[in-house]
């Protein structure tokens, strides 16, 4: 019986659009649907955190939502900013004083996503993310993170950041397990790929011990 877990379900089609063939299935969600490319991002739209794997012919193979496309939008409830695909709102964005930059990359005019690696209870995540442009929101990238429920590990251009979900459930360990954030570290990277913990993507490790601390 758990050996039928390892292969896909009899029905080839998407269990969504059942159009195209299902070839990607998420281990957090509930049940064996099966489902296409485009199904499974958009199936996962508002649950950036969840583990999805693709079908290859022989076995399933560990696949995130990034490779897949996903797009992590800033704002708007998780649609596409109206003014992020605009030119002139980062042509008129002002360069960050301090550090004397633009804060969102670009490429002729228009915004590019920002790769961020995200720390979360059940592993370590890499997402592209748009960031709103909106005027007045004077695009302060660390803003738009914690109101996402990201804390940015910067407050000046952040490429990592870790969710309020992962802070408090290192709390919880180290007031009841007493664990160290080195170790709880350690567990997040197991969790993310048990058999090569080393190849887990995180920008620093002592970096993200110290934002644990």
């Amino acid at each position: 019986m758990l050996l039928d877990l390892e292969k896909p379900s009899d029905v080839s089609e998407c269990q969504s659009c059942q159009i195209d063939e299902g070839r990607f299935r998420c281990l957090t969600c509930s049940g064996d649907q099966m489902f296409c490319h485009s199904c499974v991002v958009k199936a996962h739209q508002f649950l950036p955190f969840q583990k999805v794997q693709e079908w290859i012919g022989k076995c399933f193979q560990d696949k995130s939502l990034e490779e897949l496309g996903f797009i992590w939008h800033m704002g708007h409830g998780g649609q596409p900013c109206p003014f992020s695909d605009d030119p002139q709102t980062w042509e008129d964005m002002p360069l960050d004083t301090e550090a004397g930059f633009r804060p969102t990359e670009t490429i002729n005019g228009q915004a590019i996503p920002t790769t961020l690696t995200i720390i979360h209870s059940t592993g370590v995540f890499v997402h592209n993310v748009v960031w709103c442009g909106c005027p007045g929101t004077k695009h302060q990238q660390h803003v738009q993170l914690l109101k996402a429920g990201l804390l940015p590990a910067s407050t000046t251009r952040p490429r990592t950041a870790f969710t309020f979900e992962v802070l408090d459930h290192f709390l919880i360990d180290a007031l009841e397990c007493k664990t160290s954030a080195s170790s709880f570290f350690e567990k997040i990277r197991r969790m993310t790929n048990n058999s090569f913990p080393d190849t887990v993507p995180v920008r620093s490790y002592k970096y993200s011990c110290q934002h644990l601390n």
